[in-house]
């Protein structure tokens, strides 16, 4: 027999695994405990309204892009702004690594090592790690994806060049898109530039995987299996109701995330009430005084939580959010 769900607290944040225990209940239509509207709900705010307070509540911008896959429906708050993309960079490099192995360039299959020089800081597994081991392209693949492996990234970089990441890029319509070199790091880490993008561009991005309009459909179906078994879960699935299970379940989401000047989230939310892409960056006026990047009540990432809610209940109660 499973255990009691526990009572939560306003005071408690309520994690993608406590969400487990009621996400039958809101797909059943009991909908969400008020504590998650908390942070957004206004009485009849509309939902620019409700970004407009988060933004003055945390002191941050946000930059948005919301589609709906289901239906109509959207909501764009300044989608063109070109940002630092932080680890969502890694989406382009995947894309890319898929589109060079349908080509017959790359096996995903091959055996793939990690050098001394790929060496970086920040998420992963591999830096702890003795290099000289070898791993399937694919997995090094997963790593990159669903750990934000840094190392796994500058190793598939190398791989599949960043000039053809951008190249790839730009044909598919993605101008102000660039990730120069890769997420600096390294002996040259100093003179490397951050990746930069656009809610707009990794939205629609996210949109044309999940329709198949980019690369081959069994191509697009596993970078959505890949990033459905991310695990930095503090912002766009901390609120949404949805679990944890990246296999058959019908209600699912696939993300990425991204940590360092903005926040960011790409991906696409598929629940019982309504399916869409979103790609959303929030940059705060100064950094807050807590810089520890990975806490869950990290006020950046709370801003991010709880405004990915917003948009989430936007467009299910919405055909035609503006």
């Amino acid at each position: 027999m499973p255990p009691p769900h526990k009572a939560m607290t306003p005071a408690q944040p309520v994690s993608r695994r406590d969400i487990l225990g009621i996400g039958t209940l809101t797909a059943c239509g009991f909908g969400l405990p008020e504590q998650l509207g908390a942070e957004t709900d206004s009485g009849e705010t509309e939902l620019p309204q409700q970004i407009e307070q988060l933004e003055q509540k945390y002191v941050g911008t946000f930059s948005i892009k919301a589609h709906r896959l289901d239906a109509d429906g959207h909501f764009s708050l300044r989608p063109q702004t070109v940002l630092p993309t932080a680890s969502t960079c890694k989406l382009f490099v995947l894309c890319e690594l898929f589109r060079q192995a349908e080509e017959g360039t790359i096996d995903l299959r091959a055996p793939i090592s990690w050098k001394p020089e790929f060496y970086r800081g920040g998420d992963g597994v591999l830096r702890a790690m003795i290099p000289g081991q070898d791993l399937s392209i694919h997995n090094m693949a997963v790593l990159m994806m669903i750990v934000s492996d840094n190392i796994a990234t500058a190793t598939l970089v190398d791989l599949v060049g960043p000039d053809n990441v951008n190249r790839t890029m730009k044909s598919w319509g993605f101008a102000a898109t660039n990730i120069f070199d890769g997420l600096p790091g390294g002996p040259n880490a100093a003179e490397m530039k951050q990746p930069v993008s656009t809610a707009h561009d990794l939205c629609t991005l996210m949109q044309r995987i999940y329709r198949h309009d980019v690369l081959t459909p069994e191509s697009c179906d596993e970078i959505i299996r890949i990033m459905r078994a991310q695990r930095c879960n503090d912002m766009l699935p901390r609120y949404v109701p949805v679990g944890e299970d990246w296999g058959n379940a019908k209600s699912w989401i696939a993300n990425k995330t991204g940590y360092g000047a903005c926040r960011v989230e790409v991906g696409v939310v598929k629940t019982a009430e309504v399916t869409f892409s979103l790609a959303m960056f929030f940059r705060p006026h100064q950094p807050p005084a807590n810089r520890l990047k990975c806490l869950a009540d990290y006020p950046p990432v709370l801003a991010m939580a709880a405004a990915c809610h917003a948009v989430y209940k936007g467009l299910a109660l919405s055909q035609g959010t503006g």
